[in-house]
C-alpha cells in the first residue's frame, strides 16, 4: 500500500476513525512510531503526518510536510464503455486504473442489460483502493449517459472498436477523444449507422473479444 486515501489530506491536524482506523491500526497493526502517508487524489501532493495519539476507536495524526509528488497517466485514454455485468466491470475497473485510463464513459447501448446499475459511489471505492495499492495520485474520471446516440453527441470526435475497421496496430489512434466499445453481442444495426462517419478500428476479424477485453487491449496498447 503506497499511501492512505483521505478527502482532508493536506490539513494540519488529522482524526482517524470508523473503518480507516480499523484498516490502519487492526488490519495493518500500524505502531506509534510510524509515520503515515496520505494522499486527498486531487493536487497530487503526498501528505506525511506523524501520529501524537491513539485511542481505542481513533487516532489523531499531525501534518510534518508535503512533497508535490504526482503519479499521473502519460497519455489521456479515454474509454466510452457500453455497460456490461456489474462485476465484471468492477472486477476489470482496478486493471484499467492501473494502466493509466483517465475516464470512462458509461453508456446503455442497445445490446446491453438494461437491468445492470452502475453505482458510480461504489466504483469510487474501487478505484480509490487501487491507487492506494498503486501509487497514482489522479482519481479516474468516471461518468454516465444514457444510450448510444446521446454518447455520441457528447463525444462526436470519437472513434469506435469494432469488426470491419481498420487494423488499429497498424495506425493507432489517439483515444484523448474516446472510443466506443460495445456489450457481448456488439453494436446493433441502427447504432452502427450512428457510427458511419466515425473512425472504425478492429485488431483481427478471427478474433471475437469479451467486452472486457476488448478495454483491457486498448488501455495496455494506447498506455
Amino acid at each position: 500500500m503506497r499511501f492512505t486515501y483521505s478527502p482532508n489530506a493536506g490539513e494540519e491536524f488529522l482524526k482517524i476513525e470508523g473503518s480507516l482506523y480499523n484498516h490502519i491500526y487492526q488490519s495493518r497493526r500500524t505502531k506509534i512510531e510510524k509515520k503515515l502517508f496520505f494522499r486527498n487524489l486531487m493536487d497530487g501532493n503526498l501528505y506525511t503526518y506523524e501520529q501524537t495519539k491513539i485511542s481505542r476507536n481513533h487516532s489523531e495524526l499531525k501534518l510534518c510536510e508535503s512533497f508535490f509528488e504526482p503519479v499521473i497517466p502519460k497519455k489521456e485514454i479515454h474509454l466510452i464503455w457500453a455497460i456490461i455485468e456489474n462485476k465484471i466491470i468492477e472486477k476489470t475497473l482496478p486493471y484499467l486504473n492501473q494502466m493509466g485510463v483517465a475516464k470512462i464513459t458509461f453508456f446503455y447501448a442497445n445490446r446491453s442489460q438494461k437491468n445492470e446499475k452502475i453505482l458510480l459511489e461504489r466504483l469510487k471505492k474501487i478505484l480509490i483502493c487501487s491507487c492506494e495499492q498503486c501509487g497514482r495520485s489522479s482519481l479516474m474520471c468516471i461518468e454516465m449517459i444514457p444510450n448510444t446516440q446521446e454518447a455520441l453527441k457528447c463525444y462526436p470526435k470519437s472513434c469506435v472498436f469494432d469488426f470491419g475497421g481498420k487494423n488499429i496496430y497498424q495506425n493507432f489512434p489517439s483515444l484523448k477523444e474516446g472510443i466506443f466499445i460495445g456489450p457481448e453481442g456488439g453494436f446493433d444495426p441502427q447504432e452502427k449507422e450512428m457510427f458511419k462517419n466515425s473512425d472504425i478500428y478492429s485488431i483481427n476479424e478471427n478474433f471475437t473479444l469479451k467486452s472486457e477485453c476488448a478495454a483491457l487491449i486498448l488501455a495496455g496498447a494506447a498506455s
